[in-house]
């Protein structure tokens, strides 16, 4: 069946006309209805296009888990504007190559604090002109000739930023009838929503996806988790994260409710979870839900009305989960940026063993192959090898790289995932790890070879190379292999110094090793050859 033309102005649209009292999004802070929420997006949205944003343009927010967030996403999206939410962790050369990178036209950012992070400041740093600037202006940068504006929302001025007040202003000459009419000129294939991923490249790259794909994989996992309205769906995955924006969506195409908080507190959460009688939870991870079983205050006598909940972890984790709340059923999914975010889940009327033994079937509109990672031929069920995916929810392609997309599409617009799987005879597909040099920490994909392509701007270093080593905690975490140039010293506390005041923090190495000698096949680093003494070292089992 082919994908759904879709648009997120049609599905907050629809929501608004089934349930306009219910509410749509609750923070610590506030609670929106539907109405209300649309009321705010279309004041962002006229405000955008006071700044000049049309069609096409490119919108950046960079900004903790708050409303304002997902008000700028569906402002953008009404106006046919691309939304990037930027990683709120990125320091600011990563900041800066994003936003050269994407074109970006407007930068939103706001004065909540989290986690100790001055968003103004890291702007700041990212865009050196803006701090000689005065408040109210944004002047032209080194860094992109296309940002024309830097907004400040809240009750702070920031030097080269437009405050809250005179964003608000900006929309006040733009009338309905000129939102009305942009709203009208957007079609499902329009770009709506671009995510920087790590991938295997030296730096984040964008995964432009459309309209129609956010909608529709979005009403794709509403239906398989179940969701109806009255649901409360809980998820405080940070919002530049697919796994935070698509089931939020997919509870706007139910008329559910959406429950997040700035960042994830185990305390704040589990008090949010009770008082908010949630009823479908959205971890994502096990290390997240465990937090909650193991917490001092959990009482289980407390989540009856916890009936569903989506979670990636190891199968018998996930069934033992399952027994300390045996009214909710736990399910898991297969997760990637480049194919729409959720392109694999099971049903939640699946049995135990589908739900939590395997990462389900794909979507509707999704094909899935097995391949020897050696010669590229398909394999029969139950092989496990290289997880390729067609259809309607994957990219077109990754964002002004055609070298990066030739490389990761065959001539049948096929996408390696890099993921190593299998599938059974029903199609059932089961994750086993990944074949590409990428770490998985704390849920972020870190690319080795940006982590070892940064090492090297260090005057002391000639060559790095970069491995996982397993983590209780973040389940994986960075250790540096270093070689040193002649003549000159460095120390492991400086290098990872270094790192720290250059790199998001989970882009850090936990440990540095320097070598001499590095252990060597015909053409590559052996990294096996280096983990597993570390391994050993650290006391920690491969």
């Amino acid at each position: 069946m082919a994908m759904q033309q879709l648009t997120l102005p049609q599905v907050l649209g629809s929501a608004v006309e089934r349930s306009p009292d219910t509410e749509a999004l609750i923070f610590p802070n506030i609670r929106l209805t539907y109405r209300q929420f649309q009321d705010r997006v279309s004041a962002a949205a006229c405000s955008l296009i006071g700044l000049g944003v049309r069609s096409g343009d490119v919108v950046g927010v960079l900004m903790p888990n708050c409303a304002e967030n997902v008000t700028l996403l569906f402002a953008s999206a009404s106006i046919g504007a691309l939304f990037v939410p930027i990683n709120n962790r990125f320091r600011a050369r990563e900041l800066a190559h994003v936003i050269k990178d994407s074109g970006m036209k407007v930068l939103v950012t706001n004065d909540i604090s989290d986690e100790q992070v001055n968003y103004a400041e890291r702007i700041h740093q990212a865009l050196p002109e803006l701090a000689e600037a005065y408040p109210g202006e944004t002047p032209t940068t080194a860094v992109s000739d296309a940002l024309t504006h830097v907004v400040l929302l809240g009750n702070s001025t920031a030097a080269g930023m437009f405050s809250q007040e005179q964003f608000e202003v900006y929309g006040r000459d733009v009338s309905q009838e000129q939102l009305s009419n942009l709203t009208a000129g957007i079609s499902g294939e329009q770009p709506v929503l671009m995510l920087y991923t790590s991938g295997t490249t030296a730096m984040p790259k964008g995964c432009p996806l459309s309209q129609a794909q956010i909608a529709g994989i979005s009403l794709a996992i509403a239906d398989r988790l179940g969701l109806v309205a009255g649901d409360r769906l809980w998820n405080a995955l940070p919002m530049f994260h697919a796994s935070s924006l698509l089931p939020m969506t997919a509870a706007f195409h139910k008329s559910a409710t959406f429950v997040s908080q700035l960042h994830f507190s185990a305390d704040q959460t589990l008090q949010q979870l009770v008082d908010e009688k949630i009823t479908v939870a959205w971890p994502a991870y096990d290390l997240i839900w465990q937090q909650m079983l193991t917490h001092p205050k959990f009482d289980a006598s407390q989540f009856g009305g916890l009936r569903a909940l989506l979670c990636v972890g190891p199968p018998e984790t996930l069934m033992m989960m399952e027994k300390v709340l045996p009214h909710a059923r736990i399910l898991s999914c297969y997760g990637i940026t480049e194919c729409s975010g959720v392109p694999v889940m099971p049903l939640y009327t699946d049995d135990q063993a589908i739900r939590c033994g395997t990462s389900g079937l794909p979507m509707e509109g999704l094909e899935a192959e097995i391949r020897d990672p050696e010669t590229g031929d398909p394999l029969p069920p139950r092989q496990r090898g290289l997880l390729w995916m067609r259809g309607d929810y994957v990219i077109d392609g990754y964002w002004k790289d055609p070298a990066k997309t030739a490389a990761s599409f065959d001539a049948d617009h096929w996408f390696n995932t890099g993921d190593l799987c299998s599938m059974d005879e029903n199609g059932y597909i089961y994750f086993h790890g990944r074949l590409k040099d990428t770490l998985k920490v704390g849920g972020e994909n870190v690319a080795a070879v940006e982590v070892e392509a940064f090492l090297t701007t260090h005057p002391a270093v000639k060559l790095a190379a970069v491995v996982g080593v397993p983590d209780q905690k973040l389940q994986e975490v960075p250790a540096a292999f270093v070689e040193l140039r002649p003549g000159i010293s460095a120390t492991e506390e400086e290098i990872i110094k270094f790192c720290k005041d250059n790199l998001a923090g989970f882009k850090v190495p936990r440990y540095v090793r320097f070598v001499t000698e590095w252990p060597m096949s015909a053409t590559k680093i052996r990294k096996d050859d280096l983990r597993g003494p570390l391994l050993a070292e650290l006391g920690i089992d491969a």
